[in-house]
């Protein structure tokens, strides 16, 4: 049943990301409009905030919408981000095999670690904060964990302040979902490594946050490594890279 749900929850956040994106081509949503709250949007298409939160997720990534911390969230003008939504399908499909995910998913935040540390400003770097307190406060809760942990991954991006490097994380958002919790069952969550994380660019130092970032990928990658001698269930993405 749980899992019925999450397939339901899912084709339901597209259906809300496509809404939304056609009313911006129609030009209903202008560039600039800000969108309704969390809330209401949850109202209006009856599903949770959690589902909306998805699914302007989704449009942020193709670069229709942008947050503004404090603020709310605003229509994009078309730019160059939105080239990156074919992308998606041509780089996910490409990962079959999980470990080369993690490898490539460390070299892509290792590169946006050490681009936050010399760039990130405080407004972004309290996002940051906000996505780890996120993290520390979802232990109990397995799947809030795995989506804490991603969310960090995207805050962190964002504090490079390069969109496409943000896309780029968020293409393989949900490969590595899975890759995670696998990881979290088997090591549990990744706290400790996104506090180092955190740490190292709010220190502004870019060869440590490079560094911990590598820590971070070298232990998924040892964690799928240990998996793969106990056995996990099939189909999973350290089952597949056998």
């Amino acid at each position: 049943m749980a899992e019925q749900r999450r397939t339901l929850e899912l084709k339901l956040y597209h259906r809300i990301a496509n809404a939304i994106r056609s009313q911006i081509e129609q030009g209903l949503l202008r560039p600039g409009d800000r969108l309704p709250p969390l809330g209401a949007l949850a109202e209006q298409f009856g599903c949770s905030r959690a589902t909306v939160r998805e699914a302007l997720s989704a449009l942020r990534g193709q670069g229709l919408i942008e947050f503004r911390h404090g603020d709310g969230t605003f229509v994009r003008t078309a730019s160059v981000e939105m080239w990156m939504e074919p992308l998606d399908a041509a780089v996910l499909l490409s990962l079959s095999d999980a470990r080369q995910l993690v490898e490539l998913q460390t070299v892509v935040l290792a590169g946006a670690a050490a681009a936050a540390a010399e760039r990130s400003e405080a407004q972004r770097l309290a996002g940051l904060a906000q996505a780890l307190f996120r993290l520390e406060c979802a232990l109990a809760d397995e799947e809030e964990a795995v989506a804490a942990e991603l969310a960090f991954h995207v805050c962190l991006a964002a504090c490079a302040d390069n969109v496409l490097l943000e896309n780029v994380v968020r293409v393989l958002q949900e490969g590595l979902r899975s890759v995670i919790r696998l990881a979290n069952r088997d090591r549990g969550p990744g706290t400790s490594f996104c506090r180092a994380l955190y740490d190292a660019v709010a220190a502004g130092d870019p060869r440590r946050a490079r560094e911990e970032a590598f820590r971070y990928g070298q232990a998924l990658a040892a964690s799928l490594e240990r998996l793969r001698g106990t056995g996990v269930p099939s189909g999973s993405p350290a089952a597949e890279s056998r």
